[in-house]
């Protein structure tokens, strides 16, 4: 098998993998949901003008009154089921890609030798 090859069947095996898919109807059923989509453009939302702000020229206390709006839309956002079901499965794909990545790098620093391809029973990659 050439690297192609196995990194070909290496993102297939991601695809179908049960965070991936996860993650993917998790986001799914986010953007379908009208109020976590409400929410989610809102703290967006909130995020550029707090972004604006601080590269801006204005006061002190509108500074604060955007970041109070921010964290105000940050809570709606973590209170929100759907949005959490997403950003959990999220984070555990995540969490599975740099274990992959992981793997591939510490075969590419040259220790394949000793890699027995199970990360259970391994501390050397992390």
């Amino acid at each position: 098998m050439d690297y192609i090859e196995a990194a070909a069947a290496l993102g297939q095996a991601l695809v179908d993998s049960a965070e991936f898919k996860k993650m993917n109807a998790a986001e799914a059923e986010t953007f379908a949901n009208t109020e976590a989509t409400e929410v989610l453009v809102a703290y967006r939302k909130a995020q550029q003008e707090m972004a604006a702000a601080a590269g801006g020229d204005v006061s002190k206390e509108e500074l604060e009154e955007i970041r109070t709006r921010l964290l105000e839309k940050q809570k709606e956002l973590n209170a929100n089921a759907v949005i959490k079901n997403y950003l959990d499965s999220k984070k555990a794909f995540d969490q599975m890609m740099q274990e992959v990545n992981s793997v591939l790098q510490h075969y590419l620093e040259g220790g394949a030798a000793n890699c027995s391809g199970s990360c259970e029973t391994c501390g050397g990659c992390n």
